[in-house]
């Protein structure tokens, strides 16, 4: 080796690694950031504390007023000519007294009523005799209420049909090709006959028809009690073409 490479080589030796000016001015540098940060955060926090005092001062400097209904006063009138109605307060009203009885008259009784005999009530009303001495007095019977339409009768045999008579084909529902079933609601009589008919299943071109043969129609009335008794029974009345 050359005198010349070893003097080289211990010049680098004694030599300081990378960039010694940086490496000197980096510690003041990072001082004085650090310095710069706490002083920028102190600020912040004392800026933060006085607004919060100045907040805090101002809501204890707000006047708060109250005031009563009775203290308000009307508001201007919408034109200037006439003057502000005036604002009355009524005054408080008295606690009511303590209501007084009044003595009244005891009512008076009704005068004394008189009870009708047997014979009076047997003079008085139609429809009723005595027999005899020792005879109970008997009332005529009425003859009973038919029962309306969708009124429910008990029974415990139905009306069974005993003479039906066809209905009558009309020519213009014929000639049109209409036929079916008209259902009609039929009230059978005690006597067995039919004393009112509704249609509750309509054509309306056999309607009239088909009511008028089941008025013509005579059942077996049906039984409540082995007696007979007047009911609404379906009837239904047929039309065919063929």
């Amino acid at each position: 080796m050359s005198p010349r490479t070893e003097e080289r080589i211990s010049l680098y030796e004694f030599m300081p690694y990378g960039a010694p000016e940086l490496m000197e001015v980096a510690k003041q540098y990072m001082f004085r950031a650090t310095m710069t940060a706490i002083g920028a955060m102190v600020g912040v926090f004392v800026m933060m504390f006085a607004t919060n005092l100045i907040i805090a001062g101002q809501k204890e400097n707000i006047p708060v007023v109250q005031m009563q209904v009775s203290d308000l006063a009307a508001p201007p009138p919408l034109s200037q000519d006439t003057p502000p109605p005036q604002v009355t307060v009524a005054p408080a009203a008295a606690p009511p007294a303590a209501a007084i009885p009044v003595p009244v008259p005891d009512a008076q009784a009704p005068e004394e009523q008189t009870i009708m005999s047997q014979e009076e009530i047997a003079t008085s009303t139609p429809g009723m005799a005595e027999a005899g001495e020792g005879q109970q007095i008997v009332v005529a019977p009425s003859e009973d209420e038919l029962p309306k339409f969708g009124d429910y009768v008990y029974v415990e045999e139905l009306p069974e049909a005993i003479t039906r008579v066809p209905p009558v084909y009309p020519d213009l529902a014929r000639e049109a090709g209409v036929d079916g079933t008209v259902m009609v609601q039929a009230l059978v009589g005690k006597d067995g006959k039919v004393k009112d008919v509704r249609v509750v299943k309509s054509i309306p071109m056999l309607d009239e028809n088909a009511k008028a043969a089941v008025k013509q129609w005579v059942f077996k009335p049906a039984l409540s009690n082995n007696k007979p008794v007047a009911v609404w029974v379906g009837v239904p009345v047929k039309f065919s073409l063929h």
